[in-house]
């Protein structure tokens, strides 16, 4: 286990810049920065991000990392055999390797489990990635610059663009929607290749506004040709998932395919939650009582995958057991955190500040407050229910024999050219 947790120190001691502590003022920045750069699992290729944000965003690193990698140093991952952690007959792990999960992944370990747990450690993904992109490109140079890239239904708020008049269209509009900026250009530039390809290689795929985000989070641990494969593994397992009798009532899919099934997606957790909790169904009254929109709630806190409304540690906790488990982790947080802001919700008077009070309480929790939200969620029973199976019989009725073939024509379009397509810089 030691391969994975040691740390080498920098021969060069780091220091976080003055303005960073100054703006900050966070308690022991000087320990996380010196612990996050001495550690080598976002060194061994070009990062994709900004080291010096991620740290910023994560105030007590070192402390939750150590804590995280004290667990894991308990397991034999030296022996971890390739694809023992993949799914078999509707289950997602063994009680030992879901209990690290839901103890949360260390950094330094996470690229190696997200691989394995989607089965490509031994995958040529570079090799996989290229033959996706001579079927998108037709073996023609890939543009620098996208013209019209799909966003899976996101709304920018066009509001703020201002503060992104530096960029070109299609990267404006994908920072106006991202709740953490965090990327570095190449790795926003390898966020819309991403989109570019998954768009076009899976037609089915008509709504999801939690992909962008979805390809954020991976881009930090993985290369964008290893994000790829992820990507293309959870649509397909997602699909199959939502056909299978067993999987698809246990909500173990990650993506929806339509609008219908998200809104189908939401109405299902409020119904199957409220009848399993009693304190989660008064809860929700009491938003009715203040003719609070909770599925806009639902909808914001899903489609940024939690990063409104928690800090950056505990969504990353919380992606990477979605990555394992699937729909229903989110399912259990959503119902952890408004349990946890159950008080607050009750001496709100007015659905119009709300947000703002929910969003100001779970973005100033500790690392010890996150985990326990996390603890609790997996205290709520989510068996099969008459509304999931309800649920899972309209969406699969949309999922069955969708087209997923790409043609490559012989011959060029007279309808559209390539030119049109994309700005070439």
């Amino acid at each position: 286990m030691g391969q994975f947790l040691s740390s080498q120190c920098c021969e060069k001691k780091v220091e976080p810049p003055k303005s960073l502590l100054q703006e900050g003022q966070l308690l022991n920045l000087n320990q996380d920065y010196q612990y996050f750069f001495s550690q080598d699992w976002f060194g061994v290729d070009k990062p994709q991000f900004e080291p010096q944000k991620f740290i910023f965003i994560y105030p007590g690193y070192k402390e939750d990392q150590s804590q995280m990698e004290k667990f894991w140093s308990k397991a034999d991952t030296i022996n971890l055999r390739h694809g023992e952690l993949v799914r078999q007959k509707g289950k997602v792990l063994n009680k030992k390797w879901q209990y690290l999960f839901r103890k949360g992944v260390p950094c330094s370990l996470a690229k190696k489990i997200i691989l394995d747990t989607f089965r490509l450690t031994y995958v040529d993904c570079e090799a996989e990635y290229l033959s996706a992109l001579k079927v998108v490109f037709k073996n023609k140079q890939i543009p620098k610059t996208f013209k019209n890239v799909p966003l899976f239904g996101c709304n920018t708020n066009e509001d703020d663009d201002e503060e992104f008049n530096y960029l070109n269209e299609s990267e404006k509009k994908i920072q106006l929607i991202l709740k953490v900026q965090i990327l570095n250009q190449q790795g926003m530039e390898a966020l819309i290749r991403l989109l570019w390809i998954v768009n076009n290689l899976n037609h089915f795929l008509e709504y999801n506004p939690m992909l962008l985000h979805i390809i954020v989070l991976l881009l930090i641990f993985l290369s964008e040709a290893q994000t790829y494969c992820v990507l293309q593994f959870m649509i397909k397992d997602s699909q199959q998932s939502l056909t299978d009798n067993q999987t698809k009532q246990q909500l173990r899919w990650h993506l929806i395919m339509n609008e219908e099934h998200f809104k189908e997606t939401a109405t299902t957790f409020y119904e199957t939650v409220s009848r399993r909790s009693k304190t989660f169904s008064n809860i929700y009254q009491l938003m009715q009582n203040i003719h609070f929109d909770s599925f806009e709630l639902f909808q914001e806190i899903s489609i940024s995958l939690m990063l409104t409304y928690l800090p950056f540690s505990a969504v990353l906790k919380i992606f990477i057991m979605y990555l394992n488990e699937g729909i229903k982790i989110y399912f259990r947080m959503f119902y952890s955190v408004l349990r946890y802001v159950a008080d607050d919700v009750k001496s709100c008077k007015s659905s119009s500040n709300l947000k703002s009070i929910l969003r100001k309480k779970l973005m100033n929790l500790n690392i010890e407050e996150q985990n326990n939200i996390i603890k609790q969620a997996f205290k709520l029973s989510l068996s099969e229910s008459e509304q999931v199976k309800s649920f899972m019989r309209t969406t699969v009725s949309y999922t069955k024999n969708q087209p997923c073939y790409l043609p490559i024509p012989s011959q060029a379009s007279d309808l559209i050219t390539n030119e049109q397509a994309f700005i070439d810089i």
